[in-house]
């Protein structure tokens, strides 16, 4: 999986507190993302159309670029309108909820989610380290976004994959974007 921080980027993106506790060797997380939901997100929750939430944290070394353990969750919720409530798939588990602010809680109140396995900071003992995390609502997989993007004419038009590459940022991003990062920590 592809990084979506880079140290360049994570130096800019703002801090926030994060809960860190070690179990194990490995960093157990738990942050709120609720800003993620606005007033338009709420009412494309209650549209009645699937809609996916996805959260992926990242562990960094201190001034590396490339992250140590990757972590991602996902929420895919759906309001039933007959029965006037929130399917929420989490892998194979479906939740059912009675209110919105249920759905966000679920999906964004993230409590001891770990990051990673306790042989991804073996190396790393003693030294500094972040987590960023970036949450987004209704993403585009990366898949079907080079899939919808695929030029049709084989690549003979010269400037196709340079549009390409403009309109991707366009395209292929989420309906909207939380990022941020932990103040460092050093590992135990």
């Amino acid at each position: 999986m592809m990084a979506f921080c880079t140290a360049t980027v994570a130096a800019q993106i703002a801090q926030r507190r994060m809960g860190v506790r070690w179990q194990n060797g490995v960093p157990r997380i738990s942050v709120g993302i609720r800003d993620l939901v606005n007033a338009r997100v709420r009412e494309e929750l209650r549209s009645g159309l699937r809609k996916r939430i996805v959260v992926r944290a990242q562990a960094f070394r201190e001034g590396n670029s490339r992250p140590l353990a990757t972590r991602t969750f996902s929420c895919a919720v759906t309001y039933d309108i007959w029965e006037q409530s929130f399917d929420v798939n989490i892998g194979r588990r479906r939740e059912r909820f009675a209110r919105v602010e249920q759905v966000i809680d679920r999906c964004l109140a993230i409590n001891g989610m770990p990051v990673g396995e306790a042989n991804d900071y073996a190396n790393v003992r003693g030294r500094d380290i972040y987590f960023a995390v970036r949450a987004e609502f209704d993403p585009i997989d990366e898949g079907r976004c080079r899939q919808l993007l695929r030029s049709s004419d084989g690549g003979g038009d010269p400037i196709g994959p340079l549009v390409i590459n403009i309109v991707r940022r366009e395209i292929c991003q989420a309906d909207r974007v939380v990022e941020f990062r932990s103040p460092t920590r050093r590992v135990p």
